[in-house]
């Protein structure tokens, strides 16, 4: 049999990276050896590969946590703070919006409010509208990015993000301009509002508000600058709560943890 050295260990399968390398970051010849911290400190090799030299889409395992979860005898595997996807930093002043302006980020969270059923302010709900209302605020702004990078696929990544979701879902992520929708959403709202009690919308009722929202909802599939927001508004206020704090305490949500075994098994 020839003897092909391009499936020896050591062998390199990119410019700065060899297969025993490959495997360790993959994490199974890590687990099975026993390994500890860095696969480059342990050969003397090179330093991690840079990100953009790898497929679109393919990414490394987090070593950082593969330690931490191998060394721990827990249950649950908090990350540590600092960590490389330690996501979560605790505000250090006011939420500065993105996308909206102060004023329509109050409006914003007042709506959400209002779709959560908090009609007089009294709610067991109160405050996760500016959980959620922030979280809007920033998927808006993201949009445009999103919306051009969907646009500009390769055509063999387009064909196959129609075979997983759908021509419909990749042709709506092409051009649905959610920043539009709210533009002129909001502009509605303050016209209709003018036009029934000749206020600004927070300047009326909660009552005249829940009113506002609540004619909007008999006209969901009419193509006016309102009813679209409803549409939308709707959607985002779900998706929101449900990755929300307050959200992913009643799903019981398992998720963005390190765990030692998978919850429930065994029992």
């Amino acid at each position: 049999m020839k003897n092909d050295s391009s499936h020896q260990e050591g062998s390199s399968i990119g410019p700065d990276i060899t297969r025993r390398e490959w495997l360790l970051r993959l994490g199974g010849t890590a687990v099975l050896m026993g390994f500890r911290g860095s696969p480059a400190a342990s050969q003397g090799g090179p330093g991690p590969v840079k990100t953009s030299q790898l497929p679109p889409g393919l990414y490394y395992p987090s070593l950082d946590h593969m330690t931490h979860a191998l060394e721990s005898d827990r249950r649950f595997i908090p990350i540590p703070a600092g960590s490389e996807t330690d996501f979560l930093r605790p505000p250090s002043g006011p939420f500065q919006p993105q996308f909206f302006s102060p004023a329509d980020l109050a409006v914003v969270r007042r709506l959400v409010a209002l779709f959560l059923g908090e009609a007089d302010g009294k709610t067991e709900l109160a405050g996760t509208e500016a959980e959620i209302s922030e979280w809007i605020d920033l998927e808006v702004y993201y949009s445009k990015a999103v919306r051009e990078a969907a646009q500009h696929l390769l055509p063999q990544h387009r064909a196959l993000a129609i075979a997983y979701y759908g021509e419909h879902e990749v042709t709506a992520l092409e051009t649905h301009d959610p920043q539009k929708v709210w533009r002129e959403g909001l502009e509605w709202i303050s016209a209709e509002s003018s036009r029934r009690w000749g206020k600004a919308f927070l300047e009326v009722p909660s009552t005249s508000q829940a009113e506002l929202l609540k004619s909007l909802s008999g006209r969901a599939g009419d193509n006016d600058a309102g009813a679209r927001l409803y549409v939308l508004l709707k959607e985002q206020v779900a998706r929101g709560f449900y990755t929300s704090q307050r959200g992913l305490k009643e799903l019981d949500y398992k998720g963005n943890g390190f765990y030692a075994e998978c919850p429930g098994c065994g029992r």
